[in-house]
């Protein structure tokens, strides 16, 4: 339709030929009544809808904004079905509900699009349509539906655990703010032990907690409660025949213990399995300042006043509530990898440039045991390309880098030791006997010997040794599987790969001004392509996706390599690649390439 619109045709005037077009020329002859516009539009109209499942005779008002298309646009029922019918808002329809992307394109495609979304909306609300099919609908969306009701609360909520019964829950309020803004983040959790591992993470230090309160509380639904809500004084009665008795009894039982408490969170699990979503109730008490939400110490629960004089509640709103278990942070991977690698055990061996972007990326991808073993310090000179930044300077890296991922992935169990891989081996030898994995990617030599003659030995666990050439254009990965491999024969007696791509003059190595220190040069970019390949060799090697001796290479725009200075004898790339992974065995002689 578009390749034969008119083009002398206005904007407006298409959009009106495909609104008739769309319902028909007799129906939009016969139906189709001019209505009065609104400030901003330019067009509008009113057409009558069929009588919806409770007997009501409604209008589709249907208005054109003065910017239209770039402006959608304007569907409105009147009366109202807010509440009555799925996807009907106070204001108009949520037409997203459908296909899940929003509607933009020609006068025609708008037009068109729009009116598709509006009849499958109809269909469900039409008198005669099925009832189950459209509980279902308002299901899908019923906390959008209850948090335009209840209104947001101010205060946000970090759930640190999720419960797996109903369970009064332990709060603690962020304390890293001096001034207290009434609007502090509050933790919660379902013991204790919970509260002081998070204070610990974000806070630097332990806290003797010898008072938490329990202001909130967590239960799961059995069933949907109504879509309506109900006034603040009726709340629990709206909320008990859809929880199981015990549940029940338990959340009356916790609710009017503390009665007394301004303002209180019931975490409602919605039916589902373990993982289903969260919808969080804030009830308060009246005279609390609604912008200013409560403050939850280490000992708040002491100032509890022995006999309760209980507040009704005068006030429901909704809470965002975050969870950080497993499942939720990892939510988004809907691959299935992550569940496979819970039980995991990685030990990085090396967290500079590139050991620490894959440290990271296997935390981020569900690796439920890491082992940061590296005895350097976070230099400036380390900012540009490694995952720490500046507050770190000074730091040892591998603690420093485990401090991170407990802060950000606190579901990941990490440990650190800030010396050699050669001491920890021979130290702590558990440490490697445990493993499923070792990557590592220090470039010293030693402790790559190391590694690999234990390997030599027959060691259970794979080893993946990872490096970048100078200037991070090329990139290479060895993997050996669990078994007995040895790939010492591989490089020269000072560790140089023996198949490496590129030459650069003095090796490409830039000493620096101390004994023995050098660095291999290439910026961040480049480190994160390689990164990322490792991780996904490492992450394939883990769920048993490659069993043999391989060796994987990355290659970026070898063209460049000349311009720096150095010299490609690599493989060449087809025409218009930029870049390219290669897997295959490892190299059986010196001259092999590919």
């Amino acid at each position: 339709m578009d390749a034969l619109a008119d083009p002398i045709k206005t904007p407006l005037q298409r959009g009106i030929a495909a609104l008739r077009n769309t319902l028909g020329q007799d129906a939009a002859d016969a139906l189709l009544q001019p209505a009065p516009m609104r400030a901003d539009e330019a067009a509008c109209f009113h057409f009558p809808l069929p009588i919806d499942y409770t007997g009501q005779e409604r209008r589709l008002r249907i208005g054109f904004p003065s910017n239209f298309p770039r402006g959608l646009l304007r569907l409105n029922v009147e009366p109202s079905p807010w509440l009555v019918w799925p996807h009907a808002t106070k204001s108009g329809l949520c037409l997203h509900g459908f296909q899940e992307r929003p509607i933009m394109g020609s006068p025609e495609v708008v037009v068109e699009d729009s009116l598709a979304r509006l009849a499958q909306i109809v269909s469900l609300s039409k008198m005669g349509s099925n009832q189950a099919t459209r509980d279902i609908e308002f299901q899908n969306e019923i906390t959008t539906y209850w948090s335009f009701q209840h209104g947001q609360s101010f205060q946000n909520l970090l759930l640190l655990d999720r419960p797996q019964a109903a369970s009064q829950l332990f709060a603690l309020s962020d304390p890293r703010r001096a001034v207290p803004s009434g609007q502090e983040t509050v933790w919660l959790a379902s013991n204790v032990a919970a509260l002081k591992g998070h204070y610990r993470r974000v806070v630097g230090r332990s806290a003797v907690i010898r008072a938490a309160e329990t202001p909130g509380f967590y239960v799961k639904l059995q069933t949907y409660p109504d879509i309506r809500t109900p006034d603040p004084e009726d709340l629990l009665l709206w909320l008990k025949p859809h929880l199981q008795p015990d549940d029940a009894e338990q959340l009356l039982a916790w609710f009017e213990l503390h009665g007394t408490l301004a303002s209180r969170w019931i975490v409602l699990e919605l039916p589902g399995g373990a993982d289903a979503p969260t919808y969080c109730l804030n009830v308060r008490s009246l005279g609390v300042q609604q912008e200013r939400g409560a403050k939850f110490g280490l000992r708040t629960a002491r100032r509890r006043p022995a006999i309760a004089n209980a507040h009704p509640p005068a006030l429901v709103r909704a809470t965002a509530l975050d969870v950080l278990d497993r499942a939720s942070i990892l939510s988004r991977d809907i691959s299935g990898t992550a569940q496979h690698l819970e039980n995991a055990r990685v030990v990085c061996v090396g967290v500079g440039s590139l050991g620490s972007t894959v440290a990271i990326q296997l935390a981020r991808s569900g690796v439920g045991h890491l082992t940061l073993i590296d005895p350097d310090t976070l230099v400036s000179a380390n900012l540009g390309r490694h995952v720490l930044g500046a507050d770190s300077l000074g730091r040892l890296k591998a603690s420093a880098l485990r401090d991170k991922i407990l802060l950000d992935l606190p579901t990941t169990e990490c440990t650190a030791y800030s010396t050699f891989a050669e001491v920890v081996m021979s130290s702590k030898p558990e440490v490697f006997d445990n493993a499923d994995l070792v990557v590592i990617t220090t470039a010293d030599w030693q402790s790559e010997v190391t590694v690999w003659r234990a390997k030599s030995s027959g060691a259970p666990w794979g080893l993946l040794q990872a490096w970048s050439e100078p200037y991070t254009q090329v990139g290479h990965a060895l993997f050996a599987p669990a078994g007995t491999f040895d790939g010492r024969q591989l490089f020269t007696d000072v560790g140089d790969f023996l198949h490496r791509f590129t030459e650069w003059p003095g090796g490409g190595v830039v000493p620096l001004p101390a004994c023995g220190e050098s660095f291999i040069p290439g910026g961040s970019l480049g480190m994160t392509n390689i990164a990322s390949m490792v991780s996904h060799t490492a992450l394939r090697a883990l769920t048993g996706k490659i069993a043999t001796a391989s060796w994987v290479s990355s290659i970026y725009r070898p063209e460049d390599v000349l311009s720096l200075g150095g010299q490609y004898h690599g493989p060449k790339l087809p025409e218009g690649t930029q870049q390219i992974l290669l897997e295959r065995g490892w190299p059986e002689d010196k001259d092999e390439m590919v």
